[in-house]
């Protein structure tokens, strides 16, 4: 009886939790609509260039977090102020009758903001704003980061200049094209030149010795940790990752990893849920994906959904498929005939459906992921079989049988031995194989395990 209410109460505390977590993503994704309307409304009182000085002046002398949070994106290339056209302003630094701001560090750093507005807007030219956005990242390592040892209230505004800085480079690398050097390997691009520019001031808030939210810059450390993952999924070099990972890791143990922001929180648990999908350990990718899933907010559908393209196969690995309604909702019915495949068994639907949707699997990274669920497919006509014998010892005929009933032809005797074999090493089957009498002989205990069970 004191179990039973022991799990009750269990149960009702993380009712309680998840509800309490909802409640503070709503709130986080309403405050996200206010804020641009705010910024918006800053954004329309703007004339002139003095008046961005004036606003940014107000906003670097409050030292506080908030406020940065609010007006970062008036330091960025994508902000509400960033199509005004006195503000498309080539060397804005050397001109005597300028505005300034008092601190030199962020002078230097809005004067090249201003700069690479012109680039955008008046030249066109964005390799000399992608230029202009490694020379503001640099002054902001150096002027800021270095030398306010113990302050970090600025951390939202480099943020915004690494988001830039990628949005750059993306760019500049789709209009540019490469050509292969003389040995014959593709130049590097300037995404991923771009990735060193972060990783410097990374290394800068690591090495920060304090520990005290409102001081460390160990704080920055998630976001600029999802600001590289989103670059070495991008040029595919996951070991790169391993570093990263690992101080987070020490960030919550050191108990600063509950002064993340959701948000970056979210986006961190949905690169950790891919980079371990990848590495095959799924007990991993799918607590991480899901916790990435439920506490995205609802208003943004197509996170949720970009989300769902890696656990719903995570999800099947382990035994559990995902309902029509679902995908229905979230746009994803490419996997309704794969799920179907995988649960009655039948390999050759798994087949059609993955050839008929190859070029959206490819697209999003998961096709040789999904055309592993053909073991599990196997695992689930075998088991069938099974049933359908009463019988723990079966000759490999009837499995051969019951693939020519689904059109399979290409699958002898010699190659089924190999997939019963697979299967067994894998743990999805207990029992082994008699090659001399064609028969696979299964455990009388358990001869198909949970799916769940075996990557525990």
């Amino acid at each position: 009886m004191l179990d039973i209410d022991k799990s009750r109460a269990t149960e009702r505390d993380k009712r309680e939790k998840f509800h309490q977590t909802d409640v503070q993503v709503r709130e986080s994704a309403r405050e996200g609509m206010i804020n641009w309307e705010k910024r918006m409304e800053v954004a329309n009182r703007i004339s002139d260039v003095r008046d961005y000085f004036r606003l940014l002046h107000e906003v670097l002398v409050e030292t506080d977090w908030e406020q940065c949070e609010l007006h970062a994106h008036f330091f960025s290339i994508q902000g509400p102020h960033a199509t005004l056209p006195f503000l498309h302003i080539e060397n804005y630094e050397d001109r005597y009758d300028r505005a300034y701001l008092e601190d030199d560090g962020f002078d230097q750093i809005v004067c090249l903001h201003l700069q690479a507005l012109y680039y955008i807007h008046v030249a066109e030219n964005l390799e000399n704003a992608y230029a202009t956005q490694t020379q503001i990242m640099q002054v902001f390592n150096k002027e800021v980061i270095q030398k306010k040892k113990e302050e970090n209230w600025f951390m939202p505004i480099f943020y915004q200049l690494c988001t830039d800085l990628r949005t750059l480079a993306k760019k500049v690398d789709d209009m540019t094209v490469k050509e292969d050097d003389d040995e014959g390997e593709t130049e590097t691009t300037y995404y991923e030149q771009s990735a060193s520019y972060i990783m410097e001031a990374f290394r800068a808030c690591v090495s920060d010795v304090r520990n005290d939210p409102g001081t460390s810059k160990k704080v920055a450390i998630l976001n600029m940790t999802n600001q590289l993952f989103r670059i070495y999924f991008k040029i595919n070099k996951l070991n790169l990752l391993k570093p990263l990972i690992r101080a987070v890791e020490n960030a919550q143990q050191s108990g600063l990893y509950d002064s993340f922001s959701m948000a970056d929180k979210v986006s961190f648990n949905y690169f950790l849920g891919r980079k371990a999908m990848f590495d095959a350990k799924l007990a991993l990718a799918e607590s991480s994906l899901l916790y990435a899933f439920r506490n995205c907010p609802p208003e943004y559908v197509e996170n949720k959904r970009r989300i769902l393209i890696y656990l719903i196969p995570v999800k099947m690995f382990l035994g559990q498929m995902p309902k029509k309604e679902l995908l229905h909702k979230y746009e994803l019915d490419q996997f309704v005939q794969i799920v179907e495949a995988v649960r009655i068994g039948n390999v050759k639907k798994l087949d059609e459906a993955l050839w008929r949707d190859e070029a959206f699997f490819i697209q999003c990274g998961i096709y040789l992921m999904l055309e592993k669920l053909r073991a599990i497919a196997f695992r689930k006509l075998f088991k069938f079989c099974s049933v359908l014998m009463e019988n723990h010892m079966i000759h490999l005929d009837v499995f051969l049988t019951a693939l020519r009933l689904q059109n399979v032809t290409d699958i002898d005797c010699d190659e089924l031995e190999c997939i019963i074999a697979n299967l067994i090493y894998d743990g999805r089957i207990k029992g082994y194989l008699s090659h001399q009498h064609k028969k696979l002989v299964l455990s009388k205990k358990e001869a198909f395990p949970p799916l769940s069970s075996i990557y525990m």
